[in-house]
């Protein structure tokens, strides 16, 4: 019934409309400019009558929403409705900033669908006999349409803390495509390649019947539609970089030079805070591969590639490494295209652009000091290959623990502390680990189980130091709140012990391992032992007077978040389905 001019009912008018609202950005940009054009219509109203005739204005439409709306859409849509009210009420708006809220409201709504790539509702229809009717009842069921759509977005709008998972794969299957694969194989044999150290030929370098092949390749349907999975087309532009593009070609030994470092888990780009875009680096096999596999430890996924297979990853912020499968020997030495893409918003063009030059200086920087120390001629070079190893190694300590984005979220908190309120920093970083269980649970695809671990891990700790300080550092003697202390956080411990981290931390809700049965306490005598225990000994903490007195909403805010997603566990209980595509198998009792 899309695009029909004709009167509709709500129910298909807000199907039609959630097509051009899936995403999350717009939808929350939505719920700016929606009630501010409301607030200013009930201004005018307010300004041109009295108070009364705009909370009767406001009563009434409610009543006619009635007949139309599901009786919870009602219900959620008639508060938001009388909120509104309230608002407009305790504001002196003037007709003519009213009337800028209008024309707020109606581009602003515009701006964020171009924003997002997504079409607008009423630009399906407008061509179309008759639209003027459709139009007026489109915007009369504007706010039921936008509240409607929300539970149908493609991501929370708590996705931008999702640990998102960023490696993609494919395979080069097409006849065409294969051809230009054997070309290259057969180019780099011909140049005997050494097996004593890795080899590389750039992009630029590459004599022009190779150099044909690659580029065909790169730009290829598979190796861009890969990246499609994650980036819409409609929002995205993957583009390729050529100045990072490269054969490289395996070696036998990796002995005190740098090409250790692709056997220990690094980072290959200093990007990583870089926002919004990614640079992601391609590995695509072009020969035969039982030897050699490429991990990725933070998503759980290795790969060994071969004989077209193509993985992709953040080039500035996965954690990867290779190593040698036992026992399985290769006919050939391992020959691999590096391909280079950038991702960005087509908004953010300058900002994308801006992404590949710098990561491809880095890149030419960095591999002229590999090429260096790849045969160190001296020691002063033998040292630098060891600096490579070393600061590789210090680098993905602190992503693998902290995390890079964390330590910025950190000093941007230490600075609105410093500079606008002094209890910032600690609710800043007290209910993150909160949010990032309800988002992370609510999503459950595309999830990075490594990455979630650490983040929650990580805040998690950060909170519970805080509670701590400000315990012990307000004490008052009291037997009542140690003990709720000691037995409320010994519940949750015991239970996190009796599951496993894995299991703790979404091993089963993210589908990536079978549940595990306990019959043992504190299963057998709790339900959700960790929760419930975690707010045992939060009421522990609470039921101190000093704590009280010096933090009265810190404690509560705690209690809060938790009960708020325990109610998402129990209402969305994954236990009533088996999981997705488990990595063990073993039940255990």
């Amino acid at each position: 019934m899309m695009g029909n001019p004709r009167m509709m009912s709500f129910l298909d008018l807000s199907r039609d409309f959630q097509q051009y609202h899936k995403n999350a950005l717009n939808m929350a940009l939505h719920l700016v400019t929606t009630p501010a054009g409301y607030i200013a219509v009930l201004a005018l109203i307010q300004s041109y009558a009295s108070l009364h005739a705009q909370q009767t204005a406001t009563a009434l439409y409610a009543v006619c929403l009635l007949a139309s709306l599901p009786i919870k859409l009602w219900s959620v849509t008639a508060c938001f409705l009388f909120v509104l009210s309230w608002v407009t009420s305790q504001l002196d708006i003037s007709n003519v900033l009213a009337i800028g809220l209008v024309a707020f409201s109606y581009f602003g709504q515009d701006f964020s669908h171009w924003l997002t790539g997504e079409k607008t509702y009423q630009s399906t229809y407008t061509k179309d006999g008759g639209w003027p009717a459709l139009l007026a009842q489109h915007t009369f069921f504007l706010l039921p349409c936008v509240l409607d759509a929300i539970p149908h977005m493609d991501n929370g709008f708590l996705y931008w803390i999702v640990a998102s998972n960023h490696v993609v794969y494919n395979k080069i299957s097409a006849p065409e495509d294969r051809k230009h694969l054997t070309l290259l194989r057969q180019w780099v044999l011909s140049k005997n390649p050494s097996k004593e150290h890795t080899t590389h030929w750039w992009f630029q370098t590459l004599e022009k019947s190779a150099k044909d092949s690659f580029d065909y390749i790169a730009n290829s349907k598979p190796c861009i539609d890969m990246f499609r999975q994650k980036y819409s087309s409609n929002l995205w532009n993957v583009e390729v970089i050529e100045g990072m593009n490269e054969i490289y070609v395996a070696s036998e030994s990796h002995q005190n030079n740098s090409d250790t470092v692709f056997y220990m888990q690094h980072i290959d780009g200093p990007w990583y805070l870089f926002p919004f875009c990614g640079a992601y680096r391609c590995i695509l096999a072009v020969n035969e591969n039982n030897r050699i596999c490429t991990h990725f430890p933070m998503v759980n996924t290795s790969h060994t590639l071969s004989d077209g297979d193509v993985v992709g990853f953040d080039f500035n912020r996965e954690i990867h490494y290779i190593d040698n499968n036992v026992g399985a020997i290769n006919k050939e030495q391992r020959i691999t295209l590096k391909l280079h893409y950038v991702i960005y918003p087509k908004c953010l063009k300058p900002i994308g652009k801006l992404l590949a030059f710098v990561t491809t200086m880095y890149d030419i920087s960095a591999r002229n000091l590999f090429v260096a120390t790849i045969r160190p001629p001296s020691l002063f070079w033998q040292g630098m290959a060891y600096v490579i190893l070393i600061s590789t190694k210090l680098t993905f300590l602190g992503e693998q623990f902290i995390g890079y984005n964390n330590v910025v979220y950190l000093i941007v908190a230490t600075l609105v502390n410093q500079f606008v309120h002094q209890h910032a920093f600690l609710v800043a970083t007290s209910y993150m680990h909160y949010l990032m269980y309800i988002a992370t649970y609510a999503q459950k695809t595309n999830v990075s189980h490594g990455l979630f671990k650490r983040n929650v891990i990580f805040f998690k700790t950060l909170a519970l130091i805080q509670l701590a300080y400000y315990y012990i550092s307000n004490f008052e003697y009291d037997p009542v709140s140690v003990v709720m202390i000691a037995f409320g956080y010994g519940i949750s411990t015991s239970a996190a012990f009796a599951l496993g981290i894995d299991r703790t931390y979404f091993g089963v809700e993210l589908g990536l391992y079978k549940p595990k049965w306990v019959s043992s306490f504190p299963y057998n005598v709790i339900p959700h032992p960790m929760i419930v225990g975690a707010c045992l000994g939060l009421g522990g903490l609470y039921k101190m007077a000093g704590m009280r007195d010096a933090m009265p909403y810190l404690v509560p805010g705690h209690v809060i978040m938790y009960l708020a997603h325990l109610s998402q566990e129990m209402y969305f209980d994954v236990y009533r389905a088996p999981p997705a595509t488990p990595v063990e198998t073993n039940k255990v009792k």
